[in-house]
């Protein structure tokens, strides 16, 4: 028999139904802490078998001590039943919204499903069928997630390895030899997912600090923003090849900030300034040429500043000094303010003039 494992992922969990669950990206759903019962229906697993043997249901599930897990499980030839002498679809009456969970119940009932109460790991070496119909219920209020739903049909590694003798099918050898089946699966699947881990973009989010250490650079500033946390490591080995330059100053303030940024240099200033105007421009832009000024469009808090600024000190030109300039969008004029002939409002905005107000022939109201 082939050793054929389903994976019950969200594709599959959304074509069937869930009631007092709310699914994640990832396929994991949760339990709605208010709704008195969570339960999930799928569509059958057709192993294109007739009589099909099957071996393994397992999932990981963490709920409260007062809550009851329930799973049904029957295997069956058949895709049709009989309901008030109508030919109705399985799939289809389990997975209807407008059908009562009662009757769902009932009908598993009906057909002689195996009920395990609190499992989480089950062998099914008893069911024959070519499709497999089974649904996961959770009894009592509280949170908690179901996930990773697995089926397997061989059930075991290790019978298949001894005399015919020895291979009755569901004996107490059988059953014995699939505790240490289980623990085999159980570490194979875990490195089958150790590819997934060195995945930048599907790793777990406590992991990205070390591949950046491991890429020289240190996340260590309590940046929360997942996506910015990725984007790091993902750029990391550009970032060290552009290592103090203009560029990487840049680059590592548009993922922080997710705009662009203006980067000027104090001493390619000073060669376009007159005296007068240098003195002006040191006050805002300091008087070093290790001086570096960014400026920012908006207003950033001191947390992101302060980021921002353990990430640059990492990437800067040696000796040089970031200064991190705030532009705002925009301003305000006071009474005694006044527009000569050469000003510009750039942005548009309704306004309102005062009575005896005169307006001479330069002025234009757009």
């Amino acid at each position: 028999m082939a050793g054929i494992c389903y994976s019950i992922k969200k594709n599959r969990i959304e074509s069937g139904r869930t009631v007092g669950f709310t699914m994640e990206e990832d396929g994991t759903l949760v339990m709605n802490e208010n709704e008195p019962r969570h339960t999930l229906y799928l569509r059958a697993l057709d192993c294109a078998t007739i009589d099909g043997s099957w071996g393994r249901l397992s999932f990981e599930a963490d709920y409260p001590e007062d809550m009851t897990c329930y799973v049904y499980v029957r295997a069956m030839n058949e895709t049709m039943f009989y309901r008030a002498d109508r030919l109705t679809k399985i799939d289809d009456f389990l997975c209807d919204p407008e059908e009562s969970p009662t009757l769902k119940r009932e009908f598993f009932e009906r057909v002689e499903a195996k009920r395990h109460v609190n499992h989480k790991d089950i062998l099914m070496y008893e069911q024959k069928g070519r499709y497999l119909y089974f649904m996961i219920e959770f009894v009592g209020e509280g949170s908690g997630y179901l996930r990773n739903i697995r089926v397997d049909r061989r059930g075991d590694n290790f019978m298949q390895t001894f005399p015919e003798i020895y291979r009755e099918r569901n004996s107490f050898f059988h059953r014995y030899l699939s505790i240490f089946s289980s623990i085999y699966m159980d570490f194979q699947q875990d490195i089958e997912k150790l590819p997934q881990l060195l995945d930048v973009d599907i790793c777990p989010v406590q992991l990205l600090g070390t591949y950046g250490k491991w890429l020289g650079i240190d996340l260590d500033c309590d940046i929360q923003d997942e996506g910015i946390l990725r984007d790091l490591v993902r750029e990391a080995y550009s970032l060290n090849r552009m290592k103090g330059t203009k560029k990487a100053i840049e680059k590592i303030a548009r993922i922080m900030l997710g705009e662009d940024v203006l980067v000027l240099e104090h001493n390619i200033m000073e060669d376009y300034l007159t005296g007068n105007e240098r003195t002006d421009i040191a006050k805002l832009y300091g008087n070093s040429i290790y001086d570096v000024i960014l400026l920012i469009e908006h207003p950033i808090s001191e947390l992101v500043k302060s980021q921002l600024m353990y990430l640059l000190d990492q990437f800067k030109p040696l000796r040089s000094r970031i200064h991190i300039v705030h532009l705002k969008s925009d301003g305000m004029l006071d009474s005694h303010s006044y527009l000569d002939m050469n000003a510009r409002v750039f942005e548009v905005e309704n306004g309102g003039l005062d009575e005896n107000q005169i307006m001479d022939g330069v002025v234009t109201l757009v």
